[in-house]
């Protein structure tokens, strides 16, 4: 089932992704399973780093980071990127929170 399937969209957070895959309601082939654990451990991979370099840092090809993009309910890893960058200014903003007195 991809997230598209599920019912995501673009309004699908880095939490309800992560939901839906430990609960395998999103289930990924072998190698798109091996990205995601890498993009989800290190959101800053799929939320800065170009195609050719995460795929090159995760043991994946281009069309694998396109693949797992898509299956995320998205029609670009542009579009991917959104989720991911979000998820690290929320962790950003909670760990400030925490720094201030």
């Amino acid at each position: 089932m991809s997230a598209s399937d599920h019912g995501a969209n673009r309004s699908a957070t880095f939490a309800d992704l992560r939901r839906w895959i430990a609960c395998r309601e999103l289930v990924f082939p072998p190698q798109v399973e091996k990205l995601a654990a890498a993009a989800f451990a290190r959101p800053e991979l799929l939320a800065f780093d170009s195609a050719d370099k995460i795929a090159a840092s995760t043991g994946v090809s281009k069309t694998t980071v396109a693949r797992f993009a898509r299956l995320l309910g998205n029609r670009s890893l542009k579009e991917a990127r959104c989720v991911f960058r979000e998820e690290l200014r929320r962790r950003h903003e909670m760990d400030a929170r925490r720094a201030d007195p």
